[in-house]
């Protein structure tokens, strides 16, 4: 059975093997120097020796068989272009004959072909020089937000393209954002419903900038509305300050603890609930800590998680550095949590700040570069991991389109079309994370 392997696959392995290689070269380059020339290699040595001439040329096989694939798609994309530039000359071609029979002055002039609309379609499509798949030909996406572009121009002001999904949308089912960005009903109200689900995205806000409630409410369907309102409600509570039916069937929702010790009555389940220790109720008993409180912490104790010491949430250090930004803004040291650059802590850990600098590389220049050149691969991310010894803060996202699909480092939703790229930090998100979340 003949296996067909896909470029993703490819440039997948001989990042693996690319890596391995470079594994073994830092081990040996640990031992230059340590021994005489004349003292023969030891098996281990020997091994490793064979190890490397193998990866290499591994890598140069599958550099072979990604040549060929793109020999391979090549071929099979060249019909169309060529039937795409057929008719776009054929258009220039009956343009020439229509401005003739102008020109001469005729009453009846040849009615506009469809080769002409192809034509003047093309005026509108445009290879960005800075784009990333490096292709002369537009892909179907991009040439649908061309026409999208085309037909905008030709109807003014009562249609707009939507920010997350392209789309044309009407005036009159459009929100506009105080950034002067659009969006369709239907993307604003997945929006809504988002949110409230996920506190990050809340307040709701479009590059940074919040979104207008009252605008967007009369938009959004009645149970969403009421819903939004409840959830907006509650996440505007700080957290420490809020107060859940104990009652894990229920978990509603109870309002703010008032600072002093009352009784509460869930609506839902009619459990009474302790505004103090916000546990069950306890007539003429002392208040005990909540016991699910104490598990979260003594598991954030093990795991060696941190505690914002702004709202008291529990935050996991994945990649960068040990300057940390929670949700509620609050700056700290995830060593110590102590408030950012009020500590003698130090900044980062080398093997954190490796992988950064690797992966912000990887993002930069793709997984076929880096397969194609390991060597430069590495030496790159060596060099990003000097400078971002220097700085490794991003203040200001800057983005841009990535072609090809991935997974949103974010939201973690997987897209096939495109990624935004942050020029600085190299994040790769989806749109919706580059315009409502970072």
């Amino acid at each position: 059975m003949n296996t067909r392997f896909s470029v993703p696959d490819i440039e997948a392995e001989a990042l693996v093997l690319a890596l391995s290689l470079l594994d073994i070269e830092e081990v040996e380059g640990s031992r230059k120097g340590k021994l005489r020339e004349d003292v023969c290699l030891t098996d281990e040595e020997i091994a490793f020796n064979f190890q490397a001439e193998n990866l290499k040329a591994s890598l140069a096989e599958l550099q072979d068989r990604r040549f060929a694939l793109s020999l391979d798609d090549a071929l099979q994309t060249d019909t169309a272009a060529l039937s795409a530039l057929s008719l776009i000359n054929q258009g220039e071609q009956d343009d020439h004959l229509s401005a003739l029979a102008l020109g001469r002055g005729d009453d009846d002039l040849p009615t506009p072909t469809h080769s002409q609309e192809i034509s003047f379609l093309s005026l509108y499509i445009t290879n960005d020089p800075s784009s990333e798949s490096g292709s002369t030909i537009q892909t179907q996406m991009e040439w649908t937000t061309s026409v999208n572009l085309l037909v905008y121009h030709t109807t003014g002001d009562n249609f707009q393209l939507c920010i997350i999904c392209g789309d044309r949308v009407s005036r009159s089912q459009r929100f506009n954002a105080p950034c002067s960005h659009f969006y369709c009903r239907g993307c604003l109200v997945n929006l809504v419903e988002a949110s409230t689900r996920d506190e990050t995205l809340h307040p709701l806000r479009c590059c940074q900038q919040p979104l207008p409630v009252a605008n967007f409410l009369p938009l959004l369907p009645s149970d969403l509305r009421s819903h939004f309102q409840d959830k907006s409600a509650e996440f505007a509570t700080p957290p420490t300050s809020r107060i859940y039916c104990p009652n894990q069937t229920c978990s509603e929702f109870l309002g703010s603890s008032s600072g002093r010790r009352t009784e509460i009555i869930c609506t839902s389940c009619g459990e009474h609930v302790c505004s103090a220790c916000k546990n069950r109720a306890h007539l003429y008993e002392d208040c005990a800590e909540n016991a699910q409180t104490s598990v979260v912490k003594s598991l954030a104790s093990q795991m060696g998680w941190q505690t914002c010491p702004g709202c008291h949430a529990i935050v996991e250090l994945w990649q960068g550095c040990y300057h940390m930004t929670c949700r509620c803004s609050t700056q700290f040291c995830y060593l110590c949590a102590a408030l950012w650059k009020t500590c003698d802590c130090r900044q980062w850990d080398d093997q954190r700040l490796l992988d950064d600098a690797e992966r912000r590389v990887y993002n930069e220049f793709g997984a076929q570069e880096a397969a194609a050149r390991p060597a430069i691969f590495v030496d790159r991310v060596y060099q990003r991991m000097a400078a971002l010894e220097e700085n490794h803060e991003c203040l200001v996202h800057q983005w841009v389109y990535r072609s090809g699909g991935g997974r949103c480092e974010e939201c973690h939703d997987n897209l096939w079309g495109y990624l935004m790229r942050c020029r600085d930090c190299q994040t790769l998100v989806c749109r919706r994370c580059s315009v409502n979340r970072l």
